[in-house]
């Protein structure tokens, strides 16, 4: 009988049962007793891979992984013949094309050899989309059905946690950021034991613009100069894989099925269990070794069909995908030549961020190498939005009060505001049917004055380019030129442009499904701005926009906690940590300034449990303390601590100076957008669910930063400017515009 202990194969299996059930379902015109015979070899394989007495042991799994992650670059290599640079043509650094692994549409190729730590292409923007959830149900959106609505955000897939994306993570209460990774973070593809990228946070600046001085302050990102960097040394068209999650490939209803890294691990023992049994020799004709073979594939697709797809087609690869490892053979073109690039690829990094040289808007787009009137400068994927009504924002239904009067909740950068009564405040709010603002992702959509329809281009820095206004304009946008080669070949479907906006809310397209491209409309130059005509739809609004502006004008002074983060110059001392009691006395130049603190809640040590002083007091009230000392330099990498997603607010309480350093202590909720779930913590569930309070001390004053308060930075201000883009109508497809008399 197979081991019930086992967590591949259901506990009621026996092998009798195993035999018979395929022995039915691979009948042939041949005798019985062959068939069970065969059915027969297969259930024995099965006894082979998953028998208690012979388990995969974790250290030699490891050793393996390692081995074929470290061997990848050798014998891919070796398998394509290698790379070649394009001669003495200036090379493209990365290339947009249809990914190596099945179903999974693009990806992104080196186009030059990246060494470890190099960053891919050229940085890109991030774009925060605030409490999707919250605004997405408001009552424009109820006329639409579920379908329409959810593809008007067929980007849920494409976010990231804004953890990743940190500091973004701290611009609302509670987990309430979803985070637009743009270029790699949305094209690249994944491929659990191949990645080889990783994310950086992001530089956050405002891009030289003050809310005292600039109409387009909180109108762009201040999330720049994002990168993906090579994990290890990559050759010249190997593609580019990210980490997505096993959250994410666990959720996905998808027939392939990807392989996790664990999958991978399991293959390798599995291939060389298979090979060791005899039972599959692929040069003995004498026995029905194919037939032996699928029957076992069978019964591992039964029960655990991402392992299933590890496996080779046929007996005869069992040879070959044991020598490569599985990783390796279950992915033998992630390694593409440059001239397969040329035929089927788009270069995607012609352009770079830089401060534009218009004053006043922020960042703008430059060009790398220098191109000629009519060159396509990139090719990005769009994605499209059929009603554009998905990007409103809406007002909250006020509550009353005991005394009658309407609640209101402020800001006010108590640790219990950020995370404890704003997470009850969040959890019971209803929507009102106010229209209040438009998300910011709409500055970087592409639409038109007829149509209800926006497109947002993702890749190649197309969102930093600005307005040309009067004549500046050396760029336009075009469908592709051509279907006959690069990545609209297979990606673009022309079709969709004869669609109507109801069309295009059908469930078969509620993906990817067309592409623009950026063409120069006359010779540019290296190290040129790149600037596109808006359109006087858009020219009109903005120029209302600035008539109707005003200077900030609050009594609460605003700066940017970024200016409080700079590092001084030589001989001017850090910014002042002030305690909760100075703060009167004393306060920030800035009243949206709070204090962070660098703390990992999955590496701390409790000193002492101080639970609440009295059992009488309201449930929703009760409050544990626990209380700990920062790290130890020598119990942790100071630098892994130091990074934004570890950043929490906090509230400093005291302070101490030992040898003249100052050391603090301060009050921390536990953050509810960490996820104990995650690594089964069952502390860290507990301080999450209990609204525990941390007492940490022994802080010193690099371990602690300033954050702006949330909902205070200058996205969230009321009135920033918020439109479209505006393509030509000779661009525009006539089928889209359904909204001509609004």
């Amino acid at each position: 009988i197979i081991h019930p202990s086992t967590s591949h194969l259901p506990a009621n299996v026996d092998m009798i049962n195993l035999r018979n059930h395929f022995a039915t379902q691979h009948r042939s015109n041949k005798k019985r007793s062959g068939t069970l015979n065969t059915a027969r070899a297969a259930a024995i394989s099965v006894l082979l891979i998953f028998n208690k007495s012979t388990p995969l042991d974790a250290n030699d799994a490891n050793e393996t992984c390692e081995d074929d992650n470290n061997s990848a670059h050798d014998a891919d290599r070796r398998a394509t013949g290698g790379a070649t640079r394009l001669g003495d043509v200036e090379t493209c650094g990365m290339y947009l094309a249809e990914s190596s692994v099945p179903g999974s549409g693009f990806g992104l190729y080196t186009g030059t050899d990246y060494s470890a730590g190099e960053a891919f292409g050229s940085p890109d923007i991030m774009i925060p989309v605030f409490d999707r959830e919250f605004h997405h149900d408001g009552p424009d959106t109820e006329s639409l059905d579920f379908d329409e609505r959810k593809l008007s955000w067929i980007l849920e897939d494409e976010f990231f946690e804004s953890i990743s994306c940190a500091p973004m993570h701290l611009e609302t209460y509670g987990d309430n950021v979803d985070c637009i990774a743009t270029s790699v973070g949305m094209v690249a593809s994944n491929h659990h034991a191949l990645v080889n990228a990783d994310l950086q946070y992001p530089e956050v600046g405002t891009g030289g613009l003050s809310r005292y001085s600039d109409p387009s302050a909180g109108a762009i990102t201040y999330y720049h100069n994002t990168k993906f960097t090579s994990m290890k040394r990559l050759e010249a068209g190997t593609e580019i894989f990210i980490e997505y999650g096993v959250k994410y490939e666990i959720g996905r209803e998808d027939e392939e099925m990807q392989p996790l890294e664990g999958d991978f691990m399991w293959a390798d023992t599995t291939l060389r269990r298979l090979l060791n049994s005899g039972l599959f020799e692929a040069d003995d004709k004498t026995k029905n070794t194919d037939q032996y073979y699928q029957l076992f594939k069978d019964i591992i697709r039964t029960l655990d069909k991402r392992k299933a797809n590890t496996l080779p087609n046929n007996v005869n690869e069992l040879k070959k995908a044991n020598e490569q490892g599985a990783a390796l053979y279950s992915d033998q073109d992630y390694i593409r030549s440059m001239d397969w690039l040329a035929e089927n690829g788009a270069c995607v990094d012609s352009m770079e961020g830089k401060l534009s040289t218009i004053q006043g808007a922020g960042r703008g787009a430059f060009l790398k190498r220098s191109v000629k009137k009519g060159d396509v400068i990139v090719t990005s994927p769009v994605i499209h939005f059929p009603y554009n009504n998905v990007m409103n924002m809406y007002d909250v239904q006020k509550k009353k009060n005991r005394n009658g009067k309407d609640d209101e909740i402020r800001a006010s950068g108590y640790t219990a505001d950020f995370y404890d009564g704003k997470k009850r405040f969040f959890k019971n709010r209803k929507k009102g049917e106010n229209i209040i603002g438009r998300q910011l992702l709409v500055n970087y959509c592409f639409g038109h004055p007829d149509s209800t329809v926006l497109l947002f281009p993702y890749l190649g820095n197309v969102g930093l380019i600005n307005h040309g206004a009067e004549g500046k304009s050396n760029v336009k946008v075009q469908w592709p030129s051509s279907l006959e080669r690069g990545p609209a070949r297979k990606f673009h479907r022309k079709d969709w442009l004869d669609s109507t906006t109801e069309q295009l809310a059908d469930i078969d397209k509620q993906k990817p499904g067309m592409m623009i491209e950026i063409v120069a409309t006359r010779d540019i130059e290296k190290d040129e701005e790149v600037f596109l005509d808006y359109g006087p739809a858009w020219e009109n609004v903005w120029d209302d926009h600035v008539r109707q502006w005003k200077p900030w004008s609050s009594n609460k002074k605003y700066v940017p906690a970024q200016d409080l983060n700079r590092t001084p110059l030589r001989g001017e001392p850090l910014e002042k940590v002030r305690l909760e009691k100075e703060l009167r006395e004393d306060p920030y130049p800035g009243a949206n300034i709070a204090t962070g603190c660098y703390l990992d809640f999955n590496h701390i040590n409790i000193l002492e449990e101080v639970l609440p002083d009295t059992e009488e007091e309201e449930e929703d009230e009760k409050i544990r303390r626990d209380i700990i000392n920062w790290y130890q330099p020598s119990s942790v990498n100071f630098e892994e601590i130091l990074t934004p997603a570890n950043i929490q607010p906090c509230v400093i309480i005291d302070r101490q100076t030992v040898r003249g350093k100052d050391y603090y202590t301060a009050l921390i909720s536990a953050n509810p957008i960490m996820d104990p779930t995650d690594n089964n913590d069952l502390f860290l569930f507990e301080l999450v669910n209990l609204r525990a309070e941390l007492e940490v001390r022994k802080i010193p004053r690099e371990a602690i930063t300033f954050i702006d308060k949330p909902l205070t930075s200058d996205v969230h201000m009321k009135g920033t400017f918020r439109f479209p883009i505006m393509l030509p109508d000779e661009v525009f497809p006539e089928k889209w515009k359904n909204n001509k008399s609004n």
